[in-house]
């Protein structure tokens, strides 16, 4: 069992990775882990995991969590006690577990590789195995928490010791060459440790470059007197002395052939991101011939809608039938979509973002194109209409796009290929035969759940009747079905036939018969089997839209219940009436969260108070997202995140639905959610719910400075520069106003970049370095990292080549540090920009070419634009400009999908520069015409660099085409971006 924390947290039993949840699971976790085996005290826990609102019953939610993290730990060597002083993490002593804690092993790694008795090449093999333990920075998901501040220090303490360890013994194992390239970088990085400088001097003198040698002592000595007032220790002093005068004891003895691997530090592992479509959990009973029959249908049509009654199966059956597709699966639950959401919710689904609600269609239709995919629409009933003039639009427009619907009618729109899913097939009545009874799906169904809940049961002679009728008085309905049969261990068939007649008796009367009778009549007498406890908790589980964590359900709906929350859980659990939905999430079907809102509905305030605590909860998730997501673990938060996607939107909805008690809650989600949003490219979602949260407002200073950032922010994102200089400053001038040292670096930041982007680079410069210099001051690694980065694309834009390097080579390894791939990717892709500018073409391709396989691995569409724009270039100055436009081209449909306008204009650009040196003056004069239509309709002038550049390549389009030159570009305003495209 290995408790990997050198990167993203990790657990792994027998070399298979063990789940824990992100966020408070995780964080409980290393908050045990780092007092190494002492107690903590359950209030200094509570502290540690909610740090803004406490949960109605603190005590319960951490014994949750703790109950959870011990289940999840069962197994393995790890145990959490408890102790009169408080929970503490057992783990086994070094002896019998030495490889326990990748933490605890570079300790025990690092002292070996320092041993001075021990033979180099142990030094070396024990140095380089532990820098290959890290994966990612140290502890990363509390790395700027209090409590594991001087843990992560100490951490990155023992990897500097490790490198150093490392480069003495290459040095003494006379491998000076191989010990270079890292000396290097981390003197870079690390400008004030003197033992780094001396290693890296002693291994330029045994390569025969003595100067090298004493210019890099030299300046360390310099960076010690001027920025620290310190001179260099007595041993620095004594190896420049020598190096000087050539000692011969400085000589590098004999090199020995490599015995091994000596790079450290793999690049991280590639993460796969999980599939869309629902995991099954039960077998699928009675659709042996619909699952083939679908999917050859949905390989003949483009549109099949599954219609039948609810709880007849059709989500199920549909899972079964796209889960093994060749093609991509975008799956879309549209149970809980609000009115007008479909397309949203579409947009979500399949990754394509939306900057505007009134043109949310076509934007969708483009963003899709021409990828080859398969559609869900799971539940449409609920907006019919709405959903059948998606689809129409869609399979209009998107020509290898294929639709499979679940509904309980047809959507009505041509082409549309209608499969009912019929009921289950029952045995024929007063057939008491067993083989004939057997044959039945209906009754194979019962038998199967039936076993699950009380193992050992076996359909027979005795109770078949009792089954078939069970199954009749069901209707053949699947989901009636196995809500019957998870009473199997309490109740016979017999028993379960006799209560379930007399309730469709009862509903005959009240309500007429019909084929949801059974239906309505197992949930009612379902919900007479629980205790009043478990109705309550059932009913308030309801106000979640999806896919819910244990313990959100506690929170939300255990609160003010007598019985604990898990138990209450995992009762409905097995009674089939809450199902597991993955890894400790569950969720509710359909049939079932319909019937138990109905129930809840009928107490308005107990209703409203469930709803409360949902929103805040979910507030509270999207704020520790919001606080994690710039990390190591970035991937995996956006897949929390997308997962809560729909109960975010109902705590938004229910949180903005103009009740002044609980906007502050609305405004919270709005601000944690801002930069996912941003960076999934939801323009138009971020901006309706900004504008929601402020409409309810005033919500005090610091929250309202949060939503005016949120506004700012967006507004860059499109181009919409000046009223993203308007809000960012405002944002800015509260934070300052407030103390809020990451809210006033992030405000300026964006501040910067409006400045940059409006062509005024000295503005732009101020605002960027008062951010570095707040960001250093909070020891924010990825908001420094980031600034770094724009500063150094205003240097260069400003000619300071030199400069923007430099700032380069300082941002990386913060960058680094911080673990933000995506971040990464900004800083390769700018420092492609500047090896461009100093006709490094060879370097600028690799770097802009690491950098789009950094942005498309990581879902950034508008890193992929830049990176497409800065190959362009470099294909363009190798003389291919058939190259060059086919990645301006795609960039520009790119920034067409997101509506980013700058990157659109600059796209058309540059792609009618690429086109004239094509020799088709016309199209690029038309190009241009576009984009300079582009500009002013978003009041976007060129940056300095821009005009310059453009000015440099436009007199050859008007020689190109003399007099005819402004007709065509006349033409060109007057054409749609992606007519052109």
């Amino acid at each position: 069992m290995e408790l990997l924390v050198l990167g993203p947290l990790e657990l792994r039993r027998e070399g298979i990775p063990v789940t824990v949840r992100r966020g408070r699971p995780r964080r409980l976790l290393l908050s045990l882990l780092l007092e190494r085996g002492g107690p903590v005290a359950p209030g200094t826990l509570i502290d540690r995991l909610w740090t803004d609102e406490l949960p109605v019953d603190a005590a319960n939610a951490l014994q949750v969590l703790v109950s959870y993290l011990r289940r999840t730990l069962a197994g393995t060597r790890l145990r959490i006690e408890h102790t009169p002083a408080g929970y503490r993490l057992a783990v086994p002593p070094h002896a019998t577990a030495p490889d326990t804690v990748d933490l605890f092993r570079v300790e025990r790694l690092v002292t070996a590789g320092r041993a001075p008795a021990a033979p180099p090449a142990d030094r070396l093999r024990a140095a380089t195995e532990a820098l290959a333990l890290w994966r990612g920075p140290a502890l990363a998901e509390v790395a700027e928490e209090d409590f594991a501040r001087g843990e992560v220090a100490r951490a990155e303490e023992l990897r500097l010791q490790a490198h150093e360890a490392r480069a003495e013994a290459l040095l003494a194992l006379g491998r000076s060459d191989e010990a270079l390239p890292d000396l290097g970088r981390l003197v870079r990085e690390h400008p004030y440790r003197e033992r780094l400088h001396g290693q890296l001097a002693l291994a330029l003198y045994r390569a025969g470059r003595q100067a090298e040698a004493l210019a890099v002592l030299e300046a360390a000595r310099a960076t010690l007197v001027e920025e620290l007032g310190l001179d260099p220790g007595p041993q620095l002093q004594e190896l420049a002395r020598r190096v000087l005068h050539q000692d011969p004891a400085l000589d590098a003895p004999p090199a020995p052939p490599p015995a091994g691997p000596s790079r450290a530090e793999p690049p991280p592992a590639e993460r796969t991101a999980p599939s869309p479509v629902p995991l099954p959990l039960t077998s699928l009973v009675g659709r042996d011939d619909e699952v083939p029959t679908l999917r050859r249908s949905l390989s003949r049509h483009r549109l099949v809608t599954l219609t039948g009654p609810g709880g007849a199966g059709k989500t199920r059956l549909a899972v079964e039938a796209v889960r093994a597709a060749e093609r991509t699966v975008w799956w879309t639950d549209l149970a809980d979509t609000p009115p007008g959401g479909a397309v949203a919710a579409v947009a979500a689904a399949t990754g394509t973002g939306l900057t505007s609600t009134d043109d949310a269609v076509p934007e969708l239709v483009r963003g899709i194109g021409g990828r080859d995919a398969l559609l869900v629409l799971d539940t449409c009933e609920h907006r019919a209409g709405e959903v059948a003039a998606l689809v129409r639009a869609l399979t209009a427009g998107c020509p290898r796009l294929a639709v499979l619907a679940t509904s309980r009618r047809p959507l009505g729109v041509p082409g549309e290929l209608v499969r009912p899913v019929p009921p289950l097939p029952l045995p024929a009545t007063g057939d008491a035969d067993l083989p004939a009874v057997t044959a039945s799906p209906a009754v194979r169904l019962y038998a199967e759940r039936a076993a699950e809940a009380r193992p050992g049961f076996v359909l027979d002679a005795g109770n078949a009747r009792d089954v078939a009728a069970v199954c009749r008085l069901l209707d053949g309905l699947p989901l009636a079905i196995e809500l019957a049969a998870a009473h199997a261990a309490a109740l016979s068939p017999a028993k379960t036939a006799a209560l379930l007649g007399d309730h469709v008796r009862l509903l005959g009367e009240g309500e007429g018969t019909g084929r949801h009778a059974g239906l309505r009549a197992v949930m009612d007498w379902s919900y007479g089997l629980l205790s009043d406890e478990e109705a309550a908790f059932l009913d308030r589980l309801s106000v979640f839209a999806g896919a819910f964590p244990l313990e959100a359900a506690v929170e939300v709906a255990g609160a003010d219940l007598p019985a604990d929350g898990l138990r209450l859980l995992l009762a409905l659990v097995r009674q089939s009436l809450v199902t597991a939905a993955g890894e400790d999430h569950f969720r509710l079907l359909e049939t079932v969260r319909t019937h138990a809102a109905g129930r809840l509905a009928r107490d308005p305030a107990a209703a409203e108070a469930s709803r409360d605590r949902h929103a805040r909860w979910y507030a509270a998730f999207a704020e520790e997202a919001d606080r994690s997501i710039r990390g190591a673990d970035q991937a995996g938060w956006f897949a929390d995140l997308r997962t809560a996607g729909p109960d975010l939107r109902a705590a938004l909805r229910h949180a903005l639905d103009g009740t002044p008690s609980r906007a502050g809650v609305g405004a919270r989600l709005v601000c944690a959610l801002s930069w996912y949003w941003s960076y999934e490219g939801t323009f138009a979602e971020a901006r309706t719910w900004v504008a929601a949260a402020r409409a309810a407002g005033p919500h005090g200073p610091r929250l309202d400075a949060w939503l005016r950032l949120a506004g700012g922010m967006h507004a860059e994102s499109v181009g919409d520069l000046r009223t993203a200089e308007r809000e960012c400053r405002a944002a800015a001038a509260g934070f300052a106003a407030v103390g809020d040292v990451r809210g006033e670096a992030r405000s300026l930041l964006h501040l910067g970049t409006a400045h940059w982007a409006l062509g005024r680079p000295a503005e732009a410069a101020a605002a960027q370095d008062r951010s570095i210099a707040l960001y250093r001051s909070v020891r924010s690694d990825s908001g420094a990292g980031l600034a770094l980065v724009l500063r150094a694309r205003t240097a260069l834009d400003a000619g300071d080549s030199t400069g923007a390097l430099e700032l380069l080579v300082q941002a990386r390894p913060v960058l680094d540090r911080a673990g933000d791939r995506h971040l990464v990717g900004l800083c390769l892709e700018q420092h492609a920009r500047t090896c461009l500018a100093g006709d490094d073409l060879t370097a600028a391709g690799d770097l802009a070419g690491e950098a789009l396989a950094v942005f498309e691995g990581t879902g950034y569409p508008e890193g992929v634009t830049a990176a497409l724009q800065t190959l362009g270039r470099v294909a363009l100055r190798r003389g291919d400009p058939g190259t060059a436009a086919e990645r301006y081209r795609r960039a520009a449909r790119t920034a067409l999908d997101l509506d980013h306008r700058a990157a659109l204009a600059e796209s058309l650009d540059l792609l009618a520069e690429a086109t004239l040196a094509r020799g088709d003056a016309r199209a690029a004069a038309r190009l241009l015409g576009c984009a300079e239509e582009v500009r002013e309709a978003a009041g976007l002038p060129r940056t300095p660099v821009q005009a310059r550049w453009h000015d440099r390549w436009r007199p050859r389009l008007h020689a190109a085409l003399g007099d005819a030159c402004a007709a065509a570009v006349a033409d060109g305003r007057r054409r749609r971006p992606e007519d052109l495209l």
